[in-house]
């Protein structure tokens, strides 16, 4: 989803200079003149006529020229004096009509001067009855093309208006992600601290203060790494990988020789970008559902490597694996963060399930695009 919104908003809005605006209006009249000079070309051929290439050029493409001038003003109307249901008699009777028969005027009347100037057969002297007759000869083809121009521009604004509309929708859309990203993640700062400090309440309790000083220690230099990364909801994999073992350090002062851990990663996976503590939560249901509740020692394995050109990520413990008749290592709230974090930035083009591993014990996947850049880079401070 997150994707899909960042690749429609960094589509840029074209802008052109002047220049280039007046370049294409041309261009785009040329289109209909040389259809016209071609049409004058062929019916001189077919009735066996002589081509006059004067005449020709005199009578195709000046005239569409001529609307090429005026379509500036055509649009400046059409825009100012914008056709809608609730005004479209005042502005077709008091605008556009009275303006498109002033310019059928003025383009009809340029145009005789031009066949004048050029002393085209028929045209020595100006005379009311050649006026009438070029604005006669065109009248349908002007009222046409004024039309045309308005119907043009009406089109293409309502496309711009409608981009415009969904963009904005999309900057919504993609600001109530970054909130629900944000939420979630001030979820899981405090529902990891308060674990953590309950540990150090345990060691405390024990009198075993040494040990309870250095988680300590410990939780500060995690903490203080967690927060310079509060507004980051994208990192690499080695900077989450590292983040996990500042963690699992913590964790080993409480349990000592009881948790083993250890995290394998392809080096062709480790610059990919994962959702920022995604695995923490994994590990930390792991140790208490898979370590906590046994006096003997416990593993844990982290593994990520490329699978099929997504990124696989796998948290293994070799405890008990999953009691179907408890949902409470299912539907946690690490896990529940999980997925919705995950549903946010990805969509469909995610999996993340629990299973219980081959070799014993319970098995957590996730798999994600591989990709080398965030898909949602979030800096607002959180």
């Amino acid at each position: 989803m997150a994707q899909q919104l960042n690749l429609l908003l960094s589509e840029p809005t074209p802008t052109w200079p002047r220049w280039t605006t007046w370049g294409i209006i041309a261009a785009i009249w040329t289109f209909p003149g040389l259809a016209a000079l071609s049409y004058y070309y062929l019916n001189q051929t077919v009735s066996a006529q002589p081509v006059s290439w004067a005449y020709a050029f005199v009578s195709t493409l000046p005239n569409w020229y001529l609307w090429a001038v005026m379509t500036p003003v055509i649009l400046w109307l059409a825009r100012r004096y914008r056709i809608v249901r609730s005004n479209w008699k005042t502005m077709l009777m008091v605008i556009h009509l009275p303006a498109m028969i002033c310019m059928m005027l003025v383009h009809s009347l340029a145009n005789l001067l031009l066949f004048c100037v050029t002393d085209m057969p028929g045209h020595d002297t100006l005379s009311t009855g050649l006026y009438r007759v070029h604005f006669t000869t065109r009248v349908h083809a002007n009222l046409l093309t004024y039309w045309t121009v308005v119907g043009v521009y009406y089109a293409y604004d309502y496309y711009r208006k409608l981009r415009t509309r969904e963009q904005q929708a999309a900057r919504l859309e993609i600001r109530l992600a970054e909130a629900n990203l944000r939420a979630l993640k001030m979820q899981l700062h405090p529902h990891f601290l308060f674990n953590t400090l309950n540990s150090i309440a345990a060691l405390v309790r024990k009198e075993e203060n040494r040990k309870a000083v250095k988680m300590l220690v410990q939780l500060c230099d995690f903490l203080r790494l967690a927060l310079e990364n509060k507004g980051v909801q994208e990192i690499p994999l080695k900077q989450e990988l590292d983040f996990l073992e500042r963690y699992l350090t913590i964790e080993k002062i409480r349990f000592q020789e009881r948790l083993r851990a250890h995290i394998e990663a392809e080096p062709a996976v480790l610059e990919a970008y994962v959702p920022n503590m995604i695995l923490q939560p994994l590990v930390e249901n792991a140790i208490h559902h898979g370590i906590a509740p046994h006096a003997e020692a416990g593993r844990i394995e982290i593994r990520a490597r490329l699978d099929g050109g997504m990124l696989l990520m796998q948290v293994r413990d070799d405890g008990p694996g999953l009691d179907k008749s408890k949902n409470s290592r299912q539907d946690g709230v690490g896990l529940t963060n999980i997925r919705q974090r995950l549903e946010i930035l990805y969509g469909d083009d995610n999996d993340f399930s629990l299973c219980k591993a081959e070799s014993g014990g319970l098995l957590a996947s996730i798999t994600i695009p591989f990709s080398t850049k965030p898909v949602m880079t979030i800096n607002t401070a959180i």
